[in-house]
């Protein structure tokens, strides 16, 4: 994930950034300029204590959504893993990082560390990712060995949560002596430290995204019949899981998906997922994602 507000003038309004929950860990680096968060779950209150984001840092998996203030001229990149692929690449297991952000040299090993700085010797973004994942590659594929049932190729998973938790509920299941639900449940806190029923509401709260996001584009929004076809008990169920995944109700969430220059990570989330967004969708900064 990149983004950019350099010379593109935003008000401080703009400069917001919300980042929903989730089970995934990061490593980021600071380009230029400045980034600071904000304690998960606060919100984006202007007047609570903020921290300064290291210029390369490591985020582990988030209960809570968290917000982040940008620099006037800031420009970041931000590399996205499965927990289980952190723990494998990094030797650290990602419960150790809960809800937590963290400077990378305290974290990453010395060989994938050493990887991780060539981005900012580049000197052009495209070409630093390139080389970044080129890099990578050889060392996932030694790494990943430690992933049980894996043969250290890069999976086709696809832009979403769904795929990789059915593998990692089969890998769970496949692995070691005992195979109750209740070992494999426990194999999956360990690879990921987040349980399985953690792991399943956020699945459920990404499938209701993309549902909403093709409502919104078919101009059919029915909020009940969202919650009902995505496995939510009722509409105050989805309501409910929708504030503690990204702190926004549905309709929040809406609006400021369509109206907000804070909330481009779901625009850019869903133009991954393969959905082309409305023309009157405000867009005020340079953002992208690449699988």
């Amino acid at each position: 994930m990149w983004r950019s507000t350099v010379g593109m003038g935003l008000t401080e309004s703009q400069r917001w950034g919300h980042y929903p929950a989730g089970p995934v860990c990061t490593i980021s680096y600071l380009l230029q300029g400045s980034i600071d968060v904000l304690a998960a779950g606060v919100g984006h209150d202007a007047f609570s204590a903020r921290q300064p984001v290291p210029r390369m840092s490591v985020m582990g998996p988030h209960s809570l959504p968290r917000s982040a203030f940008y620099g006037p001229e800031a420009e970041g990149v931000m590399l996205i893993l499965y927990p289980d692929a952190f723990w494998a690449m990094t030797g650290v297991p990602p419960q150790t990082l809960g809800d937590q952000i963290v400077d990378a040299h305290s974290v990453l090993p010395p060989a994938l560390l050493a990887v991780c700085k060539r981005l900012f010797e580049a000197g052009d973004v495209d070409l630093g990712v390139q080389r970044l994942f080129a890099d990578l590659l050889p060392l996932w594929q030694q790494r990943a060995q430690d992933l049980p049932e894996h043969n250290g190729q890069p999976r086709e998973w696809g832009q979403n949560l769904a795929p990789w938790m059915e593998a990692l509920a089969m890998r769970a299941a496949a692995t070691g002596w005992g195979r109750s639900l209740r070992q494999s449940e426990r194999r999956i806190k360990q690879w990921t430290g987040w349980s399985l029923r953690k792991l399943q509401g956020s699945v459920r709260g990404e499938s209701a995204f993309f549902a909403v996001m093709e409502a919104m584009l078919e101009e059919r929004l029915d909020w009940a019949q969202i919650a009902l076809d995505n496995g939510f008990s009722d509409q105050s169920h989805f309501i409910r899981e929708t504030r503690r995944i990204t702190g926004f109700s549905p309709e929040a969430l809406r609006h400021g998906f369509i109206h907000e220059e804070a909330f481009w990570v779901y625009r850019a989330w869903a133009q991954l997922a393969g959905f082309q967004t409305a023309p009157d969708i405000v867009a005020s900064s340079h953002f992208g994602l690449r699988p």
